[in-house]
């Protein structure tokens, strides 16, 4: 025979007892990507805006590099454009794509129906063996009421880290909608000459007089070695003296294949080089 007043006693005491907590999450568990399910492995890296303290300063070497050791470091997980954000345009391209060259332009992919799709950007850009991406442009001025933040903000919505090589001088004011966000990484490059050195405080003056001192103090400064051994002196003086106001200073040591001023494969590079971009890649994270 069934016990009413047991049954009663059972029911009443699974109403009071709490619900059992709902498990912490992890970094890996399934999450909700564009509509579909994804896994969340790392965080994103930030878009990357390289400045040429002066000309000559190794921008673009630095640029390439940066990219593709994120490409590599990510293991495929990250999708790197290194974007031509000279004024006049660069030879970014040049250098960077020893896959394929690109078929068109900046212009020509923001004028796309869809510039914000991963398809759109990969029809316009040249490619490098590591999978980065390169987006090359022409002197013509973007089209109207597009910026490099707007460039930015597609590359974002694809899923991409975008790497500007903005070249010289830190006055363009075709980036200075990238330098008013913080949202940007800023690396400021200058060759390790003393000369360079020299020009680079004006520099500095500037963008703290211009974006205040946390622009500045969120920069790290590399220091490109364009003749073999003349970096650690000067490397020693700059960390001395700009140390404390920097987030850190990297030294790309003199590579005989970038000093070459032809393409750049990464496979190529003194093993000493790929370091210094990998520890560059840790510093504006």
């Amino acid at each position: 025979m069934v016990d009413v007043h047991d049954l009663i006693r059972r029911a009443t005491a699974s109403e009071e007892e709490p619900a059992p907590r709902t498990p912490i999450g992890k970094p890996t568990d399934p999450v909700p990507l564009r509509g579909g399910q994804g896994r969340l492995v790392r965080a994103a890296a930030p878009s990357v805006l390289v400045l040429g303290g002066s000309g000559s300063s190794g921008s673009s070497t630095t640029a390439l590099g940066l990219a593709a050791a994120a490409a590599i470091d990510s293991e495929g997980e990250v999708w790197p454009v290194a974007v031509d954000a000279t004024l006049g345009g660069g030879d970014l391209a040049r250098r960077g794509c020893d896959t394929a060259q690109p078929v068109s332009t900046i212009q020509t992919w923001l004028v796309s129906a869809h510039p914000e799709l991963p398809s759109s950007v990969g029809a316009c850009a040249g490619q490098a063996s590591t999978g980065v991406r390169v987006l090359t442009r022409s002197p013509e001025a973007l089209p109207r009421r597009e910026s490099m933040v707007s460039v930015a903000r597609h590359l974002e919505t694809a899923g991409l880290l975008a790497i500007f090589d903005a070249g010289a001088p830190v006055t363009s004011r075709l980036v200075a909608p990238l330098l008013a966000d913080p949202r940007v990484g800023l690396v400021i490059t200058v060759a390790a000459r003393p000369d360079a050195i020299n020009r680079l405080q004006p520099a500095l003056e500037w963008l703290d007089e211009n974006y205040s001192e946390f622009v500045v103090g969120d920069a790290v400064i590399v220091l490109t070695e364009q003749t073999p051994g003349s970096g650690t002196a000067i490397l020693a003086h700059v960390r001395a003296h700009l140390g404390e106001w920097v987030r850190a200073v990297q030294l790309v040591p003199f590579d005989i294949h970038l000093a070459s001023g032809g393409l750049i494969s990464w496979h190529r590079l003194a093993a000493e080089t790929r370091d210094a971009y990998l520890a560059l890649l840790g510093a504006v994270r």
